[in-house]
């Protein structure tokens, strides 16, 4: 179906370029040349991102050479296409700019989703097409909270412990500092993992009370997927463990080499992370083919207590890790040029089920929507989007990612126009607010787990 609404939608195109070539002269009227109008092109200053319920403008510059050697010949007419996300023509108006003004479109996206809209001058002036998300504009309904920390990595416990980095927080008390370590919280239990020490600590709504920790000699941890009574980590020293909690003591049934890759997720993330269904396991590295970073996928089972490689093949997906849930799998293909403009890549939603990767979705970036690439340091982290006007950073519209079960499609939704230097997990939002003084604060909005339309 997309293909077909792909289709049609290009041979309209062709159709308006044809239209839009110029006419023989009439006796009378100014000499007009046979100028052929301008290719297809694409934004080069506009926002790849809009809002549903919003008015949105769009402003379009006719191209083309100056016709006869002299003088400048305008377009002498515009018209508009709108096709929403399920191939809906969407309404707009616009108007022909005067002088060597650009023209204007505008309308307002009533669905979230990718809108395609084309642009046909005449008898001058070309054909311009441009792809944009509309996101959900969820920024005055979420809930918002605030901690006097820069945190890259946060969760929170179900009693309301925060915990940002390494330390863990309720309110403006600081109940535990546990420098370089990493944490990770599943309900109301908090693991920690040291170089030579795992604690397990539960909030009591109250203090934090150590209830259960063990001696290892596995070294520091690069990934952490946490249950109340189980912790899987990815140690850096080329072992996977899984420690449990049985009868009040922490024990582990013994560990399992992998293969470190040299290169890591994010700008600073971990080198490799674990998708957990059941008991079936996958081992998300990087690894190189062709002399390109891509990501691959490697199967395990728990077998008493402890990982072991199956006899599966390794699966390679193409592009790289952008973000990751228990068992979720965000990837992205690299960018590439199409016709003369920089595409911005796909962005792929896979599944693990059943002890395989199943691809759930996925979007095509556009030419403006980029991704960030933040340091992913949390359990989980979903990708996130921003507006890219003239090549720089717009920090005045991002989104967050959003998988919407009933439509199978990966949308968008708007939380904050305030922060920066943002992250996102499946419950949260988050980044720190303009600094004004010596301290940093981060504001947090809270997600909905509600349905997406």
């Amino acid at each position: 179906m997309a293909f077909v609404r792909t289709f049609l939608f290009a041979l309209r195109a062709l159709v308006l370029l044809g239209l839009a070539g110029c006419s023989d002269p009439v006796i009378g009227d100014p000499p007009i040349c046979d100028i052929a109008p301008s290719p297809v092109s694409g934004p080069s200053q506009n926002s790849g991102l809009m809002k549903v319920g919003q008015r949105f403008t769009l402003f379009v510059s006719p191209s083309g050479p100056s016709p006869c050697g002299s003088g400048v010949i305008r377009p002498t007419s515009v018209t508009v296409e709108i096709e929403g996300p399920h191939g809906e023509p969407v309404e707009g108006q616009i108007q022909l700019g005067a002088d060597s003004s650009p023209a204007t479109v505008q309308f307002t996206p009533v669905s979230p989703g990718p809108h395609h809209i084309l642009v046909a001058f005449s008898q001058v002036g070309g054909l311009h097409q441009f792809d944009f998300h509309a996101v959900m504009d969820n920024s005055t309904t979420a809930p918002s909270f605030t901690v006097n920390k820069a945190c890259t990595s946060l969760e929170r416990t179900r009693q309301g412990l925060w915990v940002c980095n390494s330390e863990v927080l309720r309110g403006e008390s600081v109940l535990g500092s546990f420098p370089g370590s990493r944490l990770a919280v599943a309900g109301d239990v908090i693991w920690v993992v040291g170089g030579d020490l795992i604690r397990r600590y539960v909030d009591t709504g109250g203090a934090l009370a150590l209830e259960g920790f063990m001696d290892h000699t596995q070294g520091e941890a690069t990934f952490l997927l946490p249950s109340p009574d189980e912790l899987l980590v990815v140690h850096l020293n080329g072992t996977l463990a899984l420690y449990t909690l049985s009868g009040g003591t922490l024990a582990s049934a013994g560990t399992t080499p992998w293969s470190r890759p040299g290169a890591m997720m994010g700008s600073s993330g971990p080198f490799g992370l674990l998708l957990r269904d059941g008991n079936q396991l996958g081992l998300v590295t990087h690894t190189t083919v062709n002399s390109q970073t891509v990501a691959q996928v490697c199967p395990y089972q728990l077998v008493s207590g402890r990982p072991q490689r199956t006899t599966g093949a390794c699966v390679v997906l193409g592009g790289d890790v952008v973000g990751f849930e228990p068992r979720v799998l965000w990837t992205r293909l690299p960018p590439f040029l199409s016709g003369g403009r920089v595409e911005q890549g796909r962005l792929h939603r896979w599944e693990w089920t059943d002890g395989r990767l199943v691809e759930a979705g996925s979007v095509s970036l556009g030419l403006n929507a980029r991704l960030i690439f933040p340091a992913m340091l949390a359990p989980s982290n979903v990708p996130i989007i921003y507006a890219d006007r003239s090549g720089s950073f717009s920090g005045d519209l991002t989104a967050v990612a959003v998988w919407s079960a009933e439509r199978r499609t990966i949308l968008f939704e708007h939380l904050d126009s305030e922060i920066i230097s943002t992250f996102a997990s499946p419950t949260f939002y988050w980044g720190v607010l303009p600094q004004t003084g010596s301290t940093w604060t981060t504001k947090i909005r809270l997600r909905s787990p509600a349905p997406v339309p």
